[in-house]
């Protein structure tokens, strides 16, 4: 018996169909596809984490993991915004939580794994289970084929896999499979009116709202379909019943974590509270109309409307009142992008930037133009759940184009759209195919058009230029998660951190923009003034002045906030325009102006900036000529003549201390450089133990070797003997006491 002949005795043992187990490979294979994309980061790459936020989130669940999940609600970490630091609970508990508990539930089994290596991996594990609630979403939208054609395009989309990758532990990399999860069993839960699925919907909206803020798109776009199906009277009695618990248990879960007390007085939730009001009323009218006690439609619509109405009014007088908290302005400003120039702490971030056509398609590729094709059938055939399918996806093109970070979930969105779509492309060409369709229903105008059919050679081309472009949505994927899973930490980075990590004391204070802050404290195990978290504007304005201010000016702000070190990144000098406009609009008090720094008709900087501390730390110790080549570059025409007065730099209070082994001065490369904060008037202090000045020439001549034994050396540290310090708070501020994790 061959293996064919087995395999269908096999299955039909179990009364399992050919077709059924052809979908279940087909699916099954699809989920390794998409976790093969995924692993060969790993092979390629190794295990790290990447990005920024990832680290603040591997340090949340170590500590977790460590002292428990109550000890974490109420930890003060004084790493983080010196002097005053930042409470743990700041942070959505949903992505530490899982990583401390899958690691503790696998050394249970015992699977004797670090914690570094669970966090790492556990992105790239539920990216590629996301294409499970992708198939069953589409399918209960159209077909089980959607479903297919969705997974598919999710398993291999760029835009999804840029956030769930192996070592992107950040809220999206569960996230992302949650928002799949909840509106499968959502759209479930309004077709059966079953409460199983709205129980556990509105638990798994729940924990989103303990995990990514996110949580307020999928919130507020359920709510509005709510709306919708109720002024258009798409909604039986199961329905409201389903959806009413689905929304009120996951309420109820949200409110119980410190980032989102006040959530019910606050705009984010003011849809949600909206369509459920609405919603109980909708199913008392029902059933008072189901009882004949209302015999004229138009009885019902008025009715509706003066509830419509009043909720309206009351939500007008508890705001105007105080009641009601508005919507925070950063998401205001994805609404509306023009806000944005009002943010500038919030803008200095690229990934919040309006995004560009050219990410969009590099992140959604077909399926940002084959999703319209849902769009329109869903208009056309108007189902209850059509309606959240519209919504969904004008909201995902919208969004996507607002800011670019949505395109993680914009871009699965848009697949599983065009999943449905390609699935309503095909099926007049399935049934030509199959014999089941010919050009006209109607027996009369059939014979008038002479029994025409489309062959079943056009209709298998149409199959084919369809298979074509599944193909190059592969290749498109591949050959962008190339690119994408690169390790993101520069050797130069590596080696900065290690010679923090060997020499410098965990409260020693380390200047640095806001972008290198969680990577310094979990890294280098030292004090930051300002991190990824960007939660006092106040201070990224200060950390901003102490940058663009003359060495000699900063050194006494520096002072106070007891600087030891400083570290810049070549980068840092395209950068220096957002330290200008944060410095000018949250702390205006040091004079720093973009009209003084920053020529805006050329996208030049003035004279001032290049006697700012960012620029001599950036240029000292470097080539002349090379430095003088970048102030043409970046400065005004009244500085290119001063560029070689200009290119030579000398400090008086800042002391050289060590650059990474990158040999580039390009201002778009990520060199790293490492200075020591001098008080002369106190006297230089004494030089830790080894301590070396190490020159430009002498780290361009590190050898890989050295450099791989120091990488290797930091990266033993993070998973076994150096865990970063966690410090709580005690009665006096600036008085610490210092508890070691590991």
């Amino acid at each position: 018996m061959g293996l064919k002949e087995s395999l269908i005795d096999f299955f039909s043992y179990f009364k399992i169909s050919r077709e059924t187990a052809l979908k279940y490979f087909s699916l099954l294979g699809i989920f390794f596809i998409a976790l093969s994309i995924r692993i060969y980061v790993i092979l390629r790459y190794g295990i790290s984490l990447r990005a920024y936020d990832t680290f603040i989130q591997y340090r949340a669940a170590k500590f977790i993991e460590e002292h428990g999940l109550s000890a974490f609600l109420q930890a003060q970490d004084f790493l983080r915004w010196y002097p005053w630091g930042s409470p743990f609970s700041a942070l959505y508990i949903g992505v530490p939580i899982t990583g401390a508990y899958i690691h503790k539930l696998l050394l249970l089994l015992g699977i004797n794994v670090d914690l570094y290596t669970v966090v790492s991996i556990i992105p790239g594990i539920f990216g590629a289970l996301t294409v499970f609630p992708a198939y069953l979403l589409a399918k209960e939208f159209k077909s089980e084929r959607a479903g297919l054609f969705a997974a598919y395009l999710v398993a291999i989309s760029p835009g999804v896999f840029q956030r769930s990758m192996p070592g992107f532990y950040d809220n999206e990399s569960i996230g992302i499979f949650l928002i799949l999860l909840i509106l499968w069993l959502f759209v479930k839960s309004i077709k059966t009116g079953s409460m199983t699925y709205s129980i556990v919907g509105g638990l798994s909206l729940g924990f989103l709202g303990l995990t990514w803020g996110l949580y307020r798109y999928v919130y507020d776009l359920l709510a509005l379909y709510l709306i919708i199906a109720v002024l258009s009277d798409k909604l039986d009695s199961k329905a409201v019943s389903s959806a009413g618990t689905f929304l009120s248990l996951s309420l109820a879960i949200m409110i119980l974590i410190p980032r989102n007390y006040g959530l019910l007085t606050r705009f984010d939730a003011l849809a949600v509270i909206a369509a459920l009001l609405l919603l109980y009323v909708y199913g008392t009218v029902k059933i008072i109309r189901s009882k004949g006690l209302i015999k004229k439609p138009e009885q019902y619509w008025y009715g509706l409307a003066v509830i419509v109405v009043l909720i309206a009014i009351g939500t007008l007088v508890l705001y105007a009142l105080g009641y009601l908290a508005g919507l925070e302005d950063k998401f205001s400003s994805v609404i509306n992008p023009f806000l944005r120039k009002t943010l500038p702490t919030f803008s200095s971030v690229s990934e919040n930037q309006p995004a560009t056509w050219s990410v969009v398609f590099l992140g959604s590729f077909v399926s940002g133009i084959i999703a319209s094709i849902a769009f329109y059938f869903a208009i056309e055939r108007r189902f209850s759940e059509d309606i959240l399918l519209v919504i969904t996806i004008l909201t995902a093109y919208y969004f996507s184009a607002s800011i670019s970070r949505f395109i993680v979930i914009g871009a699965a969105l848009l697949s599983i759209a065009a999943g449905i779509g390609l699935d309503y492309l095909l099926d007049p060409f399935v049934k030509i195919v199959s014999g089941e369709w010919i050009i006209h229903h109607v027996k009369p105008i059939r014979a008038k058009l002479g029994e025409m059919r489309i062959t079943k050679s056009r209709a298998a081309t149409v199959y084919i230029i369809v298979a074509f472009v599944l193909i190059a949505a592969l290749a498109h994927g591949v050959y962008v998660t190339q690119s994408y899973g690169a390790y993101d930490i520069t050797e130069d980075e590596q080696y900065i951190f290690t010679y923090l990590r060997t020499y410098a004391k965990p409260t020693d204070v380390v200047l640095s923009w806001w972008d290198y802050g969680y990577r310094l404290s979990v890294f280098a195990n030292v004090t930051t003034l300002a991190d990824n978290g960007t939660g006092n504007s106040t201070q990224m304005g200060i950390v901003g002045a102490m940058l663009m201010l003359p060495e000699n000016e900063s050194i006494k702000l520096m002072k106070k906030y007891n600087v030891k070190w400083i570290v810049v990144y070549g980068v840092d000098v395209l950068k220096a325009i957002w330290m200008i406009r944060i410095a000018e609009k949250h702390a205006p008090m040091f004079n720093i102006t973009e009209k003084g720094y920053f020529d805006n008709s050329t996208g030049k900087y003035k004279e001032p900036f290049f006697h700012s501390l960012l620029w001599s730390l950036i240029a000292y110790n470097e080539d002349p000529q090379s430095m003088k080549s970048l102030i043409e570059q970046l400065g005004t025409d009244d500085v290119k003549e001063k560029s070689e007065e200009l290119a030579t730099v000398k400090l008086h209070f800042v002391e050289f201390v060590a650059r990474g082994p990158s040999t580039t001065i390009s201002a778009f490369q990520r060199w790293v450089k490492l200075y020591r904060v001098v008080y002369r008037e106190e006297g230089i202090p004494p030089a830790p133990p080894s301590f070396k000045n190490i020159t430009r020439n002498e780290t361009s001549n590190i050898t890989k070797e050295a450099f791989t034994i120091a990488s290797q050396t930091m990266s033993q540290e993070i998973v076994s003997t150096h865990e970063p310090y966690s410090i709580f708070q005690t009665t006096e501020i600036r008085r610490f006491h210092i508890y070691q994790i590991f």
